[in-house]
């Protein structure tokens, strides 16, 4: 499992709830923004047709649980991705990076940490599911507490890798 603490400015939080009946408060969104929930990795050169797929892969889903304390809120998340095989791939060794971001408000990205994956094709396997589970603790944000917080989740895309997907998905 992989952790990481997400630095802000820390503030005094007073959490809804604490100390009451009230329910706990819910979990931060977790969401993948539409042109980074897949990638495509072709072979060097300059054709970019079917055949020169190295890998390609897809978030499929992202679940998530959380624990609220006077430190912020502890977040845990599991990653499901799907990677396949190509027709121009030979090493057989997928290598790709994905982020975890966390956004506070709209565009206001505070924190973004980067991991690389290596998926190894053992056998004649064309397609593999991975789990990524993610361990991250964010701080309070200022004081209106977590109203605004979203967890953003998604491929670590070049230029060429997102103008491909904004081409393909309109």
């Amino acid at each position: 499992m992989r952790r990481f603490v997400l630095a802000a400015v820390p503030v005094a939080l007073v959490l809804a709830g604490c100390g009451s009946d009230a329910p706990p408060p819910l979990c931060p969104p977790v969401g993948t923004p539409a042109p980074l929930d897949t990638f495509t990795q072709f072979e060097p050169g300059t054709g970019r047709d079917l055949t020169q797929v190295r890998f390609s892969g897809r978030v499929m889903a992202i679940n998530s649980a959380c624990e609220y304390d006077t430190d912020g809120v502890d977040v845990e998340l599991a990653i499901q991705m799907v990677v396949e095989r190509g027709p121009a791939d030979r090493d057989r060794n997928a290598e790709l990076q994905y982020f975890v971001a966390v956004e506070d408000g709209p565009g206001n990205i505070t924190a973004k940490q980067v991991f690389d994956v290596a998926i190894p094709f053992e056998g004649n396997s064309r397609r593999l599911a991975r789990l990524e589970e993610i361990s991250l603790q964010i701080p309070p944000a200022g004081d209106r507490g977590f109203s605004q917080t979203r967890i953003l989740v998604g491929f670590q895309l070049s230029a060429e890798q997102l103008e491909h997907n904004r081409r393909r998905n309109p």
